[in-house]
């Protein structure tokens, strides 16, 4: 049996046993999406459930402004999609790792920039996953809890032990995400390798079976509440 992990966002109140600092998250921060990328996300709106209005998929590439001229091997942001260096492009490239595209970032601004010019601030990638993990395993407590036949949303139900891959759904590719939760990026024993070995900055590395609730409502308990 094959071990994966979640590859995420570092943040100040964790610890993180395996791989990466919380102190990443003060001195890196989080980049932030610019107006227009803000506007091009258009808007979906179910026929028959109002309450069904949503937010579908932005239609342009990344335009970003930084928190801090301080840039990591990875940068994240606030929506969750997950930035990368020339270096670590090139360092996934040559191990011949699988499961992603790239699609090109503009940094139109960086916070407390000084006397350093935007010319100077690493390139970055828009690392964008395309390896299918399917279903997770039942253990995983993950599963439909609501789907709307006239707008095509799906809720799933949170993960109660962790996200366990269905190795027979899974692609093998070395990126890859499972159905509901598409902002979770699982990765395998290479990419964690590489990463570890490289010691690339603000990342964590979580084993996927160790994965634990945040302090926040869990999906099937709103739908019960809300009775729909």
């Amino acid at each position: 049996m094959n071990s994966f992990y979640e590859l995420g966002t570092p943040y100040g109140d964790e610890k993180y046993e395996l791989y990466g600092r919380p102190e990443w998250e003060e001195e890196f921060g989080r980049a932030e999406w610019t107006d227009a990328v803000h506007d091009s996300v258009p808007g979906i709106v179910c026929p028959v459930n109002p309450g069904h209005r949503r937010a579908g998929d932005r239609t342009m590439d990344l335009h970003i402004i930084l928190s801090s001229p301080r840039v990591g091997d990875f940068v994240w942001t606030w929506q969750s999609e997950c930035l990368i260096t020339d270096r670590v492009l090139d360092l996934f490239q040559q191990a011949g790792l699988t499961g992603f595209e790239i699609r090109p970032v503009v940094v139109e601004k960086v916070k407390r920039l000084g006397k350093r010019r935007l010319e100077e601030i690493p390139r970055l990638w828009e690392l964008v996953v395309t390896g299918k993990g399917g279903d997770a395993r039942p253990e995983s407590g993950i599963g439909v809890i609501y789907r709307c036949e006239a707008c095509g949303m799906v809720r799933y139900s949170s993960y109660q032990n962790g996200i366990l891959v269905d190795e027979q759904q899974w692609d093998r590719s070395d990126f890859f995400t499972v159905n509901g939760y598409p902002k979770y990026i699982l990765v395998t024993e290479r990419v964690k390798d590489l990463i570890i070995a490289h010691r690339l900055t603000n990342c964590v590395l979580i084993p996927a079976e160790a994965l634990r609730w945040p302090d926040m409502p869990r999906p099937e308990d709103m739908y019960l509440i809300k009775g729909k």
